[in-house]
């Protein structure tokens, strides 16, 4: 005799898949066309779906596309933390920098993102917020959080207050990304992609840190992971709401 469990969890399970295979295919066109070019008709064609299925599934476009950054999110925060359990000078704003502009390659998505035109840029964050503005607003916070306790620890200069060095790392960052392909248009020369990761990290080391001993590491880091853990959970808790777990 059949049970009722066995079913619905093939059906559930089949639900997963399709959905993370028209999650697949939003970021595929996220990368190739860029946010405000995409249909969910596009999406639909793509995933071999009717389009029926995947408003199933998502209701609106800002849902599917608030959904993709929200595994990428994961993705890149657990790659970090990843970093930070292996080696605690990994905490560090110029670590983070190195990171983030090397995870362009393993992640195009991320690149579309960080080096899109502004018009792009600008309508995928307010899709996100206009979605999920609690994971904007919480990573926001953590940040900041992030940066005051690195500085509660010395691994700072003082110069500057919190906000201002949050937006030196951010603005460091994005900047490193999003200057390549305009002074490529200008013929300036650009160095290679390694080069640009040890530059960004460089700057961001020159701008915002102060002597870092193992000891001053080791209990920021303790209490540096905590943070980011927390930011994890609120983000994957979101994602069963679209992409019910397949086991």
């Amino acid at each position: 005799m059949t049970t009722r469990s066995g079913p619905r969890t093939t059906r559930e399970a089949e639900r997963a898949r399709r959905a993370a295979r028209i999650l697949d295919v939003a970021g595929e066109l996220l990368v190739a066309w860029g946010y405000t070019k995409i249909t969910m008709e596009d999406v639909a064609r793509r995933a071999d779906v009717g389009k029926g299925t995947v408003y199933l599934h998502f209701p609106t476009k800002e849902a599917l596309f608030s959904t993709v950054l929200v595994r990428i999110q994961i993705e890149v925060g657990t790659h970090l933390i990843e970093r930070f359990r292996e080696d605690p000078a990994a905490i560090l704003p110029s670590s983070i920098a190195r990171e983030v502009h090397l995870a362009q390659e393993r992640w195009p998505i991320l690149r579309a993102l960080l080096t899109s035109d502004t018009t792009t840029l600008g309508s995928m964050i307010t899709a996100v917020s206009e979605e999920r503005g609690d994971l904007i607003k919480g990573r926001a916070r953590v940040m900041l959080s992030y940066t005051e306790l690195l500085r509660s620890h010395g691994l700072l200069r003082d110069e500057r207050t919190a906000e201002q060095q949050n937006y030196v790392f951010v603005s460091s960052v994005l900047g490193s990304l999003a200057t390549r392909p305009l002074l490529e248009l200008q013929s300036y020369p650009v160095p290679d992609f390694a080069t640009r990761a040890d530059i960004l990290a460089e700057t961001v080391h020159r701008a915002l840190e102060a002597p870092a001993s193992p000891e001053a590491l080791l209990a920021a880091r303790d209490e540096i992971l905590p943070l980011f853990d927390a930011l994890m959970a609120t983000a994957r808790d979101v994602l069963p709401e679209y992409l019910p777990p397949t086991g």
